[in-house]
């Protein structure tokens, strides 16, 4: 039988850097040559970016937008170009695997009902995870009523390889961030666990670390780091913070562990989305080792746009994506949208993707979390039932006018914390002046939708998980 004809989009905005990859990982796929085909859509860049691809990669067809109309109008633009039996969409930032277009549409060719389908996204980086051992102290032992088991203070701990720096992930025995004059830091307990990350080939890599080891004796510290039954390094610590460098073996770089991204995606019961794979510790967020525990074909609420396959009879039925959203959860609206409609989205967990991950927005910064916050909302405004879309507009509302109280206390008491509640506050106000403005489009988009329901919206919520 004939293979189905699939438009890959590839948008772009100024990312000269991650087109060489993405656009090499697809020249080897193992999909039929005559059957796909390569569209660039680039979103006004100025870094010549859009000309250098099509130099490089003659093969690909190029979508020039006059602006930058964000993931879900530049998306749009390509999506409205292409003629063919599925669209998938594709973050610039990626490499995928030679069978990842035929795992894909393998899964969608298998029910008509399925209107998207999600690929398994892995950080480019992979994981080691090493062991931090000293010998604790508990301050009780010495007229404290602190009763932890502390090791050693931990000011910056990061990988470096090549180019890239990566941060350590604190993944287990550690106490949270506290405050001092040599800056933050958190205490490691008697054994603790560092996650490194590192690229399968990115060559020689080193582990840099400040440290400290107060104690009420004033005696030093014996620290080992350890991987597997291998010893990385041994010194002792005193109780000024000292930098420590520690060459990591090969065999660390090369049996370092696949992680998961996104395995589909889940909706929380805030409305919020969240990668499957993913937890939350605090204000800690942590990505599971890929073992295999995403590995079945199934269903999930919704697919990440980054690698994500989208039929043509579902776009034709439900739409494109909603421009209003310009970036973050446009795909998840469009999911929500299609099962409302009675199309269903699976996870393809054949389909790999290695993925940088906000390579062209910083993740936390204020740009990111303004589109995050008010999208979350003007999504939930248009698909939640009524009750939960206006208590988690009430609920947002609520934190700005108490930051707001906290910033007018903090101006009048010349107190230091005001600084970063004025930095949240002025995302808040964004958010809610735009969510304001496109209240009467809000709601009706609410009422149109609400005419074609196929699923009734309370039944969705099926899907929602804790947090």
């Amino acid at each position: 039988m004939t293979a189905p004809f699939v438009s890959i989009v590839v948008l772009n905005y100024n990312s000269l850097r991650f087109l060489d990859d993405c656009f090499g990982s697809i020249a080897r796929l193992d999909y039929p040559g005559d059957r796909y085909e390569v569209v660039l859509v680039d979103n006004a860049s100025s870094d010549g970016s859009a000309d250098l691809a099509q130099s490089r990669f003659p093969w690909i067809r190029v979508v020039r937008n006059p602006r930058n109309l964000g993931f879900a109008g530049g998306n749009n633009a390509a999506m409205r170009a292409a003629h063919s039996d599925y669209v998938v969409l594709l973050n610039n930032d990626t490499q995928v695997d030679p069978q990842w277009l035929t795992k894909l549409v393998e899964a969608a060719e298998g029910d008509p009902l399925i209107g998207a389908c999600s690929s398994k996204l892995l950080f480019k980086h992979n994981r080691a995870r090493v062991q931090l051992e000293a010998t604790p102290f508990r301050p009780r032992d010495y007229d404290s009523s602190d009763e932890r088991e502390l090791g050693v203070q931990l000011f910056e701990a990061r990988v470096t390889q090549g180019e890239w720096t990566r941060r350590v992930e604190y993944l287990d025995g550690f106490h949270g961030a506290e405050a001092s004059p040599n800056g933050a830091f958190q205490w490691s307990s008697a054994s603790s666990i560092l996650g490194l990350r590192v690229l399968p080939e990115g060559g020689p890599a080193q582990l840099r670390m400040k440290v400290a080891a107060p104690r009420p004796t004033g005696s030093g510290v014996r620290m080992i780091v350890r991987f597997g039954d291998m010893v990385l390094g041994e010194w002792e610590a005193g109780p000024e913070p000292q930098e420590v460098v520690l060459v990591l073996p090969p065999s660390l770089v090369e049996g370092a562990t696949p992680v998961i991204q996104n395995a589909g995606t889940l909706i929380l019961a805030d409305g919020s989305g969240r990668d499957r794979g993913t937890r939350v510790r605090g204000t800690e967020v942590f990505q599971e080792d890929d073992r295999g525990q995403y590995d079945l074909l199934e269903e999930v609420f919704a697919g990440c746009g980054a690698a994500l396959l989208l039929r043509r009879a579902m776009l034709e039925d439900v739409g494109l994506f909603d421009e209003d959203f310009f970036m973050y959860y446009e795909d998840m609206d469009l999911c929500w949208r299609a099962r409302r409609r009675g199309w269903k989205v699976v996870y393809a967990p054949g389909a790999v993707v290695r993925h940088l991950h906000a390579g062209s927005s910083v993740e936390w910064s204020p740009f990111f979390v303004y589109h995050v916050e008010r999208s979350r909302l003007l999504m939930l405004g248009k698909n939640a039932p009524s009750e939960m879309a206006v208590r988690e507009h009430l609920r947002y509302t609520a934190e700005a006018a108490l930051n707001l109280g906290r910033v007018t206390r903090s101006l009048l008491l010349r107190s230091t914390d005001g600084p970063a509640v004025i930095g949240r506050l002025r995302i808040q106000l964004r958010v809610l002046a735009f969510l304001t403005g496109q209240l009467p489009r809000t709601l009706g988009k609410r009422r149109s939708l609400a005419h074609g329901d196929v699923v009734p919206p309370s039944k969705l919520l099926s899907w929602m998980v804790s947090a």
